[in-house]
C-alpha cells in the first residue's frame, strides 16, 4: 500500500544539457521522462549565438550566462510540470541555481568506471598556437563535442560526463560545495545540500535523493542525455 505522503511526491524527473559553444551556437535539449522513463515532454532550442558585446562584458562568464540563464531558464519555464528534480551533465547550467523551481542535480561517469587512457585520446584538442596536440578533457561547453587532431574542427559525439566536482574545469559563479556526490544506481550524482521551492520549504538532500530512488528503479540517469542529443539532432535536420 502507497503511504499518503508519497502519493505526494513529484512523478517526473528533467534532464537538461546543452551542446556547442558560444562560436558555432550553444543549442539546449529539455526531456521529461516519468517514472517508467518514458518521455513526457520535450523542448529544445534554436542555437544561441552571444554578440561581440557580450562576449566582451560576461568574458569568463559567458558560457554559464547562456546555458543556466539564458536555455535553461527558457526551457524549464515552458513546463508546468512539478520535478522531483533535474538533471545535467553540464556545469554551466548549475548557473542556473534555484531559479528552475526544481532541485538542479549533476550527473557524473558511472559509479564503478574511471577515466579510461583510450578515452584521454578522444577528448584531445589541437592547440593551433604551440603545433601540438594537448590531451585534456573538453572545454567547460564542449561536453557534448569532439575535435580532429589535424584540422581541429568539431564534431557530434555521445555525452560526455565528468569523474565528480574534483575533475570537473570551475565554473564561474557555482560553488561546488553547495553540493554533495553520492552513488545512484548506475552512476554518480551530485544532489544540492540547500534547496528551498517555491513555497519557501527546505527540500533536504535526504528528501531529494528518496525522492530520485523512486526513478532509479527504471531509469539509467546518464541514457536520457543520449536521447537529448539525437532528438536535438532530428530537429536541426527538419527545421
Amino acid at each position: 500500500m502507497t503511504r499518503p505522503e508519497e502519493k505526494k511526491r513529484p512523478t517526473h524527473l528533467g534532464f537538461l544539457t546543452a551542446m556547442g559553444d558560444s562560436a558555432r551556437g550553444v543549442v539546449g535539449g529539455f526531456l521529461v521522462l516519468n517514472l517508467v522513463g518514458r518521455p513526457t515532454e520535450f523542448h529544445c532550442t534554436a542555437p544561441v549565438r552571444p554578440n561581440r558585446a557580450q562576449e566582451i562584458l560576461y568574458g569568463a562568464t559567458l558560457e554559464g550566462f547562456l546555458c543556466g540563464e539564458q536555455i535553461a531558464r527558457a526551457l524549464v519555464g515552458r513546463s508546468k510540470t512539478e520535478f522531483a528534480a533535474i538533471l545535467t551533465n553540464n556545469p554551466n547550467m548549475l548557473t542556473a541555481g534555484n531559479s528552475l523551481n526544481a532541485p538542479l542535480a549533476m550527473v557524473f561517469r558511472r559509479a564503478n568506471d574511471s577515466l579510461d587512457p583510450a578515452d584521454e585520446e578522444k577528448y584531445a584538442v589541437c592547440d593551433k598556437n604551440a603545433g601540438n596536440n594537448v590531451a585534456s578533457p573538453p572545454r567547460v561547453g564542449d561536453e557534448n563535442w569532439t575535435f580532429d587532431a589535424e584540422t581541429g574542427e568539431k564534431t557530434s559525439r555521445r555525452p560526455f560526463f565528468y569523474d565528480s566536482f574534483e575533475r570537473t574545469p570551475p565554473t564561474p559563479g557555482v560553488d561546488y560545495s553547495l553540493w554533495r556526490e553520492v552513488a545512484k544506481g548506475r552512476n554518480r550524482l551530485a544532489l544540492p545540500t540547500d534547496y528551498a521551492d517555491s513555497n519557501g520549504r527546505a527540500v533536504s538532500f535526504d528528501e531529494i535523493s528518496a525522492r530520485l530512488d523512486l526513478f532509479f528503479k527504471s531509469i539509467d540517469s546518464a541514457e536520457p542525455f543520449e536521447r537529448i542529443r539525437l532528438a536535438v539532432e532530428e530537429a536541426q535536420k527538419s527545421g
